[in-house]
């Protein structure tokens, strides 16, 4: 069967961009000394994919929408029932089960990022609404625990996710690695989408790069600090 384009680039983009981002957000914590302020920038930057893949999610192509993978209980245990027998096909877009891997992911990271808006790294970098009246010592503390906390389910997460792609590799030998870099996969030239739709997703990249400098450097109170001589 002849390969066609099933993912689009914005979601590739998205995909590997997340990846990265999430290792950085470790690395800067993690290994590197002094980088805080640096792991600021790069969640204001996951954030901005967030909020992209979330807007994708409703007016993107065909297979990255959510429409078009999130399912019930009773098809989510049939997909499952069929992974153990030779009636397992492979799914053209998301799986019934996978599918549901994204807007978990899409959570977690989310609420890391929205968290790390109110958070301080106790020495000098903070978050944009740290500082914000509105923002009390309660909401502070309760960012903080989940901006500490989160990453370890998300962690859970990520090793579930490498868990099913050797699964499938080896064991039902279908590649899902490789389509997430070229976008192609072997399906029905009926079922391949048409285009990856770059200039609407130009469009909403523009605008949510607009949005999160807003939010980030427009938007947050100004903190007035006293001198005393």
């Amino acid at each position: 069967m002849q390969k066609f384009l099933v993912w689009d680039l914005p979601v590739r983009l998205f995909h590997w961009l997340l990846v990265i981002c999430i290792f950085a957000q470790w690395f800067t914590v993690e290994i590197l000394e002094d980088a805080t302020d640096i792991h600021f920038y790069i969640g204001y930057f996951t954030l901005g994919l967030i909020i992209f893949r979330l807007i994708w999610g409703i007016v993107g192509t065909t297979y990255a929408r959510f429409s078009n993978f999130m399912a019930g209980p009773k098809s989510m245990l049939t997909y499952l029932k069929s992974l153990t027998t030779k009636e397992h096909t492979p799914t053209v877009g998301h799986n019934s089960v996978g599918g549901w891997m994204l807007p978990a992911v899409l959570l977690l990271v989310g609420l890391q990022a929205t968290s790390g808006l109110f958070i301080t790294d106790d020495i000098i970098n903070e978050g944009p609404y740290y500082a914000s009246a509105s923002a009390s010592d309660a909401i502070k503390g309760y960012m903080m625990w989940l901006h500490h906390n989160i990453f370890n389910v998300l962690l859970a997460l990520i090793v579930v996710h490498l868990l099913a792609i050797f699964y499938y590799r080896f064991i039902l030998k279908h590649d899902l690695i490789s389509p997430m870099f070229s976008g192609k996969k072997e399906v029905k030239s009926t079922e391949a989408i048409p285009s990856s739709r770059l200039l609407l997703a130009a469009v909403i990249a523009v605008l949510v790069a607009t949005f999160v400098y807003w939010l980030v450097a427009i938007n947050p109170p100004v903190v007035e600090v006293d001198y005393y001589y």
